[in-house]
């Protein structure tokens, strides 16, 4: 019997597998995490914070971005809420009525926040995940307190961000601007320039997502929080943490450059990295599910038999 080319074995192998499942769909997955996540709220200090939580397992506490409503990441939630008991909480002045006078709220007071919200929800060793500005507290509450946490995942990091006379002007001026995101001229089209060329045609729903839910966010609390960047410099304390930690970066980021990535990883004792190709600053919203597996498999990776909740290839 003549043997078959292997190219061709290939060839069948690839239209006789199973084919590759469609994307989720960014809203219904929002909804779905809305009906399933108990909110809860911590009158801490400062402000009510709001919270989420969802799924079971080792605590997970992801410290969100900049400019986004906790809806942005919930796909990344609901695929770590597999193995995680998945935490995410508003920033202050996320919330009109949470109380915050935002003048007085320094980065300190950001990690007081995620040590206060650890002793309110009782929780022992936590893992964090933080994704571009989260990164910045994360990195300070493992300087604070290592023993808390096992590892950590920082995306998009930076430890210190360099703003043009520009940049300040604008911090100015949005200042002055009240309401949301949505009423400040050009924010599509900034936004367009930085983001949409790694959103693949196929998740066309996820770009408009991603753009209303920026949108969303109150101008106030945004600039208090670029003010509190155009201030901080975390690079003396990088040598002394010394939590394992994952940092990923997007081959295509426009927002943070790629020398942060190196900074970060020259600085940090233990500290791996990952380029990502491909992908920009928004990987929760372009590559969700993928974000999602590569933190899950370092923070808790799986026994040679597979993880119980992760179905054999």
């Amino acid at each position: 019997m003549p043997e078959t080319p292997t190219s061709d074995v290939r060839a069948e192998a690839a239209t006789t597998g199973p084919p590759c499942p469609s994307p989720a769909h960014f809203r219904v997955e929002a909804e779905a995490y809305d009906r399933r996540a108990e909110v809860g709220r911590w009158d801490g200090p400062r402000y009510r914070m709001t919270y989420r939580v969802l799924g079971q397992g080792p605590p997970l506490i992801l410290i969100p971005g900049i400019a986004s409503t906790y809806r942005g990441y919930t796909l990344t939630l609901n695929q770590l809420s597999e193995r995680f008991r998945t935490i995410l909480y508003d920033y202050p002045g996320e919330d009109p009525d949470d109380g915050a006078r935002l003048r007085q709220i320094g980065h300190e007071h950001l990690v007081d926040d995620v040590f206060g919200l650890i002793e309110h929800l009782n929780l022992g060793r936590v893992f964090l995940v933080g994704l571009s500005f989260g990164a910045t507290i994360t990195l300070r509450a493992l300087h604070r307190e290592p023993r808390r946490f096992p590892k950590a995942v920082v995306q998009g990091a930076f430890a210190h961000r360099r703003f043009t006379p520009a940049e300040r002007l604008a911090l100015i001026l949005g200042r002055l601007v009240p309401g949301t995101m949505s009423r400040l001229p050009l924010r599509k089209a900034v936004l367009s320039y930085n983001n949409k060329p790694e959103f693949p045609a196929i998740l066309a729903d996820r770009w408009l997502y991603y753009l209303d839910e920026n949108g969303r966010t109150p101008i106030a609390s945004l600039a208090h929080r670029v003010d509190l960047l155009s201030r901080l410099d975390l690079r003396p304390i990088l040598p002394a943490i010394a939590t394992e930690i994952l940092l990923l970066h997007g081959n295509e980021d426009r927002i943070v450059p790629r020398r942060s990535f190196e900074e970060l990883q020259a600085g940090l004792p233990k500290a791996q990295g990952l380029i990502m190709p491909q992908v920009g600053h928004q990987p929760h919203y372009t590559h969700a599910e993928a974000l999602a597996r590569v933190i899950a498999d370092w923070l808790l990776p799986c026994a040679p038999g597979g993880c119980p909740s992760t179905p054999n290839p």
